[in-house]
């Protein structure tokens, strides 16, 4: 082997031993993984077995699930349908009831094995084990900030159904019908992904989603065209803390701004919203066969009946 040629080898396994020792797979990788391992394995042995309240809430917890899902399945009849329908054979109990009503277990069952204690503090007096959730807990813990920012972005989306405002919106979207499908689309998204900041996703959502399919049957357009879109930047909250849960809890504990995530939010929302119609306009229509007006979009009163779509229709 010439000399260069040993220069060159020994210089690729120099580089292979770096890249091996900068990511981890070089000297010392076992025992990295033993030293973690035993952390592990003592912070678990010092937990020590599950307490009697560890045991409750688990078991709460189980329950809690089991009840949201069996509630109302819709592939089966479900406890909420079969026991408290309403007329319409509609389950008159949500998920907030089934959470509210674990919450108030919790404050019944003591965090101990049942059973009476002599109180330190009087002597001869006996004393009951608190419960596994106590009000002073509750109040000291709970957010409250991020429940009213919640509570208030429901109570909006609901004030504006009541009010009319969501008619009001509706009657303002129809001159869309004037404006070519993909422009449609950046528009609705990009109203969408403004409303959202406000609301929560889920308010958002019950808002809009009617009114842009009343809109999408007027125009005859095909209804997912404009549901699909606005479905997914309903989801582009980023910019203010009301908009999700998530941006409430960083907000709230991590010492933000309103400027600093609005600056980082606004970026993402067009980064958002540009994707969003790119991919509506491209691969979802031969998908979702967004090209035709489908017949059970049909209605009444719908004027696609007596004049089929041919302009409004994507790609046409």
């Amino acid at each position: 082997m010439s000399c260069w040629g040993f220069l060159k080898e020994h210089s690729l396994l120099e580089k292979h031993l770096s890249f091996r020792k900068n990511f981890g797979f070089g000297e010392g990788e076992e025992e990295r993984k033993q030293a973690a391992f035993q952390v592990i394995k003592t912070q678990h042995r010092l937990l020590g077995p599950m307490s009697f309240a560890e045991k409750a809430v688990t078991f709460l917890f189980v329950l809690l699930v089991v009840l949201w899902f069996t509630r109302e399945p819709g592939f089966f009849p479900g406890w909420g349908d079969t026991a408290f329908a309403n007329k319409k054979g509609q389950s008159m109990v949500s998920d907030g009831t089934v959470a509210i009503f674990i919450s108030l277990i919790m404050f019944i069952i003591p965090s101990k094995i049942p059973g009476l204690t002599e109180d330190p503090k009087k002597p001869g007096k006996l004393k009951a084990p608190p419960a596994i959730l106590t009000w002073k807990t509750v109040n000291d813990k709970m957010p409250w900030n991020i429940l009213i920012l919640l509570g208030g972005g429901f109570a909006l989306a609901k004030g504006s159904e009541e009010s009319g405002l969501s008619k009001w919106l509706g009657d303002k979207l129809t001159p869309l019908q004037h404006v070519p499908p993909s422009a449609t689309v950046l528009i609705l998204s990009l109203l969408v992904a403004i409303f959202t900041e406000c609301t929560s996703n889920v308010a958002t959502t019950t808002l809009f989603l009617p009114i842009l399919a009343s809109m999408a049957q007027a125009i005859c357009l095909h209804p997912l065209y404009v549901m699909l879109p606005c479905t997914l930047a309903a989801s582009l909250a980023f910019m203010l803390p009301v908009a999700t849960p998530p941006n409430a809890i960083v907000f709230s504990f991590g010492g933000l701004k309103v400027s600093d995530m609005a600056r980082a939010g606004f970026l993402l929302n067009i980064i958002g919203v540009l994707t969003i119609t790119l991919s509506i306009n491209s691969w979802s229509i031969p998908i979702f066969k967004l090209d035709t007006f489908p017949t059970w979009a049909y209605s009444n009163t719908s004027q696609c009946l007596l004049n089929p779509p041919n302009s409004t229709v994507p790609g046409h």
